[in-house]
């Protein structure tokens, strides 16, 4: 019992973090199964993927080429700190300032932060003698 009353705190933690609804969270839940699932049969088979992936001639080299583009982006971007493509997508999808690098340093709970906006100071757009 106390790995379910574990995971119902984790998933109190995650709604709060994220803002998101039951309903919400039911279709977060059933997007992650998805594509676990399809990640499961790509690896169970080396003859899975070509025949799921490859509906045309070429489509599965620009599968390679697109996950090997993909992961040069990210390492670039990771070394030099900044956030990854993965980073970006989950902080688009929550609207926090998302880093999955940051559960290494600070732990699970500090990979997404509020974004804290600052509003510009001394601005000349709307004074009448700069128009």
């Amino acid at each position: 019992m106390k790995i379910i009353e574990w995971h119902k705190g984790r998933v109190a933690w995650f709604k709060r973090k994220t803002g998101i609804s039951d309903y919400g969270l039911l279709w977060y839940t059933f997007i992650k199964g998805v594509i676990i699932g399809a990640v499961i049969m790509l690896l169970t088979g080396c003859g899975t993927a070509p025949a799921w992936l490859a509906t045309s001639t070429g489509s599965y080299s620009q599968y390679k080429v697109t996950s090997l583009v993909k992961t040069g982006t990210d390492l670039a971007l990771s070394a030099a700190d900044l956030p990854t493509t993965n980073d970006w997508a989950l902080s688009k999808i929550t609207g926090y300032d998302c880093k999955v690098s940051r559960a290494i340093k600070e732990g699970v709970e500090y990979v997404c932060k509020n974004v804290e906006v600052h509003a510009p100071t001394n601005t000349t757009i709307d004074k009448d003698d700069k128009k």
